[in-house]
């Protein structure tokens, strides 16, 4: 089969591999889209190649049900990109994220990929590939998780800090609940995506004197009430602690090495302070009557690639001039 090679410095190709073997568990999938997550960027960047990619994020059609009753061969499906056993009480509730078993699809960028059978969503006709990709991976689990999880209504302050695929999905999240959403981020790019996803204020924190005290100014004198740390630097961290309003929440999403201060959390301020990695397989029905509900998830998705495209698609990525990309295949 033909997939994606990242070859490091900033370079990426494609090339053949052995088609994948699905174990007893797994069904084989044909691969219609998969999403391009920041979170490969650190392998695109670096200096040796990899096996193949590490894409992860992924909708497609059954070409091998391998045994499992309840799937055709042909079946649309959106897969999941937190695998767990299917048996176990996380899984039993939904909660995949925590069972001891859960694995990840590998190297999504390809014609052809695994999946656990009890990992995946037959699609609805209104839901398209790319949109499933968002609605079972990263692009709208990771936002739709941490903002429903910390509690964001109508009619709340809230900031984020850094607009990459993520925090322009949180900022998308937040305007869809009703939320005055302020976005902290230092591409003049993004921070205009971040208007088109909903943002009714922006900073750009190279030009700020001091972030925390224009967040401040913002939301009425007293800071908002929750803020998205999404970008993993310490920085943000600080900003997010100074600013955030006291009994405001602070939610940490960022991949990076981050100090915090337990004392900043109670002298004063009263924070609740939480951690979100991605909304749990369960949510899938949630975030799909918020898509039919008028969350406007193609706007997220700011370009779309074929395959032999794919090094356009990371030149974006690398230059943080873009929101979610999906790359397809014919």
């Amino acid at each position: 089969m033909l997939g994606l090679h990242v070859l490091g410095k900033g370079k990426v190709e494609i090339a053949e591999f052995p088609m994948p073997e699905p174990r007893e568990d797994e069904v084989l999938i044909e691969v219609t889209a998969s999403g391009v997550c920041g979170s490969e960027m650190g392998s695109v960047r670096g200096d040796a190649p990899m096996a193949a990619n590490a894409g992860h994020e992924v909708a497609g059609i059954v070409a091998d049900p391998n045994g499992h009753p309840q799937w055709e061969e042909g079946d649309r499906v959106g897969i999941f990109t937190l695998q767990g056993c299917g048996k176990c009480r996380w899984c039993r509730a939904g909660q995949d994220t925590f069972c001891a078993e859960m694995r990840v699809p590998a190297a999504t960028h390809s014609q052809y990929v695994t999946s656990r059978a009890t990992s995946m969503v037959r699609l609805p006709e209104d839901v398209t590939n790319p949109i499933a990709v968002l609605l079972c991976a990263d692009g709208i689990g990771v936002p739709y998780g941490a903002t429903t999880r910390a509690g964001v209504k109508c009619g709340d302050i809230t900031c984020v800090f850094g607009c990459g695929p993520v925090g322009l999905g949180m900022v998308l999240m937040q305007s869809y609940l009703g939320a005055f959403v302020i976005a902290v981020e230092p591409s003049e790019a993004r921070r205009n995506l971040a208007v088109k996803m909903g943002a009714r204020q922006t900073i750009d924190p190279t030009a700020e004197g001091d972030v925390a005290a224009k967040l401040i100014g913002m939301s009425d004198g007293i800071g908002p009430d929750f803020a998205f740390e999404c970008s993993g630097r310490q920085d943000t961290v600080d900003w997010a602690m100074t600013a955030t309003r006291p009994e405001g929440t602070i939610v940490m999403v960022g991949h990076g090495q981050q100090s915090i201060d337990p004392q900043r959390l109670i002298i004063k301020k009263n924070h609740r302070m939480m951690g979100n990695w991605i909304a749990h397989p369960g949510t899938y029905p949630a975030m799909l009557a918020a898509f039919r509900n008028g969350l406007d998830l193609p706007r997220l998705i700011t370009g779309m690639y074929k395959y032999d495209d794919a090094q356009e698609a990371y030149d974006q990525m690398l230059a943080g001039t873009c929101g979610k990309l999906m790359l397809l295949w014919d």
